[in-house]
């Protein structure tokens, strides 16, 4: 866990120990009313794996979202109590063990939550965790549609119910006994860092493939109207999203990233890793004191913000080395902070145990991460 050195409320965001994860308030609510005022017709599911916050959930909830989408069922565990009543939790990672089941069956006695299968034999599972819960009235379950569209290597490793088979796993559902009710299609979550940039038109091909079929089935295991939902922030305006979605899960548009914003540069990075220069400048190269444990580069080098012409080009688990192109200038010295976008969010807010919130460049309130590290 990362040292909880806590400054006083008022500290001015230079005076605070680093690496740290700041982030900007007037951003983060500048970045929720884009998003959510440009939407129509569909409403967005955020994704908790985004920004693991209970304050930013409750911004969301104040915006009137249907629920939101947990990555794992020990992140579903770890914000239950954060989440009204009027708000379901959809568990993406597919049920796949008695435990598996056994725990969202648990968690559905606190929170409205929607499961995710993708096999009879994982119904089976659920339908009889379930009825070994008396106190359920009934739980949702959910289909990750994946996409067959791309190579047969990529598919393979994909998790999710391919379009065509979403009426015999339908039947699987039917012939449950517990209180089992379909809730709905979403797009597979992606498994290997190939598929983060997959092609999103190709996705929503498959999941309206998918919807169209159980609409022509015409299921009757439906308790409320079942959801259509596509993935991805970069999405949240995109006219091809009112034709085959109902909603969108969304994570990194409240905080923002180097990947949605090459796509997106009016969502505005709200967070940033805040580091400091530890070494003096040598021929237009210094070294910062946050490296790949401080910022999480699965998907890639985060971005210096700031600096025109600088760049990240190497980090050590430590430490991050900020080189300046040939023939531009800097005025970089010992001590000075700096502000790295990460690449992908996701990954950076789970190194961290502390949120610090930014207003007017003073710390205005520190908030805990929920759900870090529960990956399972």
């Amino acid at each position: 866990m990362e040292r909880p050195v806590l400054k006083p409320i008022g500290t001015p965001v230079e005076d605070l120990d680093t690496p740290a994860l700041v982030v900007d308030a007037d951003a983060l609510k500048a970045n929720l009313a884009k998003v959510h005022d440009g939407m129509s017709g569909v409403e967005i599911r955020p994704s908790l794996n985004a920004h693991l916050s209970a304050e930013i959930a409750a911004m969301q909830i104040g915006r009137g979202v249907p629920g939101f989408a947990a990555s794992t069922i020990a992140q579903a565990e770890a914000f239950a109590p954060y989440v009204d009543d009027g708000c379901d939790i959809l568990i993406e990672s597919v049920v796949a063990t008695p435990e598996d089941a056994a725990r969202v069956a648990r968690l559905r006695r606190e929170r409205q939550i929607i499961a995710s299968v993708d096999t009879p034999a994982a119904i089976d599972l659920l339908a009889a965790a379930v009825d070994a819960e008396p106190s359920i009235s009934y739980i949702g379950v959910a289909f990750p549609i994946r996409d067959d569209s791309r190579s047969r290597s990529i598919v393979s490793r994909s998790i999710g119910v391919a379009p065509g088979g979403v009426i015999d796993i339908a039947r699987s559902l039917d012939n449950s006994s517990p209180p089992l009710f379909f809730a709905g299609v979403f797009s597979a979550p992606t498994l290997t860092l190939g598929d983060k940039d997959k092609d999103e038109k190709a996705a929503l091909a498959a999941l309206a493939d998918a919807a169209g079929l159980w609409h022509g089935y015409g299921y009757n295991g439906m308790m409320f109207e079942p959801f259509d939902a596509a993935r991805g922030s970069a999405l949240y305006n995109e006219p091809a999203l009112d034709d085959s979605a109902t909603e969108l899960i969304a994570g990194s548009y409240a905080l923002s990233d180097l990947r949605l914003l090459e796509r997106r540069p009016e969502i505005r990075p709200a967070a940033h890793i805040l580091t400091t220069v530890m070494s003096e400048r040598d021929h237009g190269m210094v070294w910062l004191d946050a490296g790949q444990k401080a910022v999480g580069i699965d998907t890639g080098l985060p971005l210096v913000d700031g600096i025109p012409h600088a760049a990240i080009t190497r980090m050590s688990a430590e430490h991050g080395c900020m080189e300046l192109a040939e023939g531009a200038r800097w005025n970089v010295r010992l001590g000075d902070k700096i502000r790295l976008i990460p690449h992908d969010i996701a990954n950076a807010v789970n190194v961290y145990d502390y949120i610090h919130v930014i207003q007017d460049g003073k710390l205005a309130d520190i908030w805990r991460t929920v759900g870090r590290g529960g990956y399972a």
